[in-house]
């Protein structure tokens, strides 16, 4: 017999299937932290529309509030 321990232990299908946890848990981990890291950071296009728009909102709410 060939088996590793954790086949040994586990059977060789879940031993495979250990593995691909590890892996997906890896691949998850990995898309979270890009996601963390992307989170609320715009390009300065965006930002500037999403301040044109605010102000606008504002402008709307309150004609006499200055503008600033």
């Amino acid at each position: 017999m060939s088996d590793s321990g954790v086949s040994m232990l586990l059977g060789h299908a879940s031993a495979q299937m250990l593995w691909l946890w590890f892996i997906g848990a890896f691949v998850l981990g990995g898309a979270l932290v890009y996601g963390v890291m992307k989170a609320g950071h715009l390009r300065r296009s965006e930002r500037a529309r999403l301040d044109r728009a605010t102000e606008a909102r504002q402008r709307q709410d309150d004609p006499y509030k200055r503008p600033g």
